[in-house]
């Protein structure tokens, strides 16, 4: 029993290491998409750089909520875009970059350009459909 106990607790270390990894992954890919440095995400979320490189490295293992909070609004993106998915179901990398360029282009746009990328879209998605 104590053995499974140890088990299972090796387990979930395994997983949420690799989750913490994953995040790292996910906040450095957003902060370089928007062309941000660790500096300027550090700075715009009120935390220290090095807990930046900690967090994208995987070597910060407990940010807290408020912490991954302040990340996002300092890039701009919600709290889930930083998320990985828990689930374990892979995701395609590509796929996932395409929606982070796809995000940053956004971010950056204007209002006019934002009602061409909605009719590009819209026209897009149009075809895709028939």
């Amino acid at each position: 029993m104590a053995e499974d106990r140890a088990l299972d607790a090796q387990a979930r270390e395994l997983h949420e290491r690799r989750y913490m990894v994953k995040l790292g992954q996910r906040i450095r890919a957003i902060r370089e998409e928007r062309g941000l440095t660790q500096q300027a995400v550090a700075r715009s979320a009120g935390i220290a750089t090095d807990m930046v490189s900690r967090l994208e490295n995987g070597h910060y293992t407990s940010p807290g909520l408020r912490t991954l909070l302040r990340i996002a609004e300092g890039m701009g993106v919600s709290l889930g875009a930083l998320l990985p998915d828990s689930s374990g179901a892979p995701s395609s990398a590509p796929e996932s970059a395409l929606k982070l360029r796809l995000g940053a282009l956004v971010h950056r746009a204007e209002p006019p350009e934002l009602e061409l990328l909605v009719d590009i879209a819209g026209v897009i998605l149009g075809r895709a459909q028939r």
